[in-house]
């Protein structure tokens, strides 16, 4: 996955709304979370190659508090900045290339720790 770009006014590729993980409008014009082979292929200005990871928590989107907990730990233990994005049912942590397993070994960890 990868963060891409499409500046305000221009009109985007029917094929990276469809391949999009995520969609924002922001002032600047629409970033989208897409396939890093899709950016590719089409040309879109990108960064931040990244794994995505979902956490199978069912969270309500006015908690206070729980993703903090997470990136907090995954910067302390780890030295990991995320991006993270919270959908309707879940949040989702975006993973610097290569720090996958690291995260998911720690985010393991945190959860046996809650039990």
């Amino acid at each position: 996955m990868v963060f891409a770009h499409i500046p305000k006014g221009q009109a985007p590729a029917p094929e990276l709304i469809s391949a999009s993980d995520m969609i924002f409008n922001e002032t600047e014009g629409m970033s989208l979370i897409i396939p890093q082979t899709v950016a590719q292929k089409t040309g879109i200005r990108h960064e931040f190659p990244c794994k995505k990871i979902t956490l199978n928590v069912h969270s309500s989107l006015d908690a206070v508090g729980f993703l903090a907990a997470i990136t907090t730990r995954l910067v302390a233990s780890l030295n990991v900045g995320v991006n993270r994005v919270s959908g309707f049912f879940h949040d989702h942590l975006f993973v610097p290339l290569g720090k996958e397993n690291a995260v998911m070994e720690e985010l393991k960890a945190m959860a046996a720790e809650e039990k």
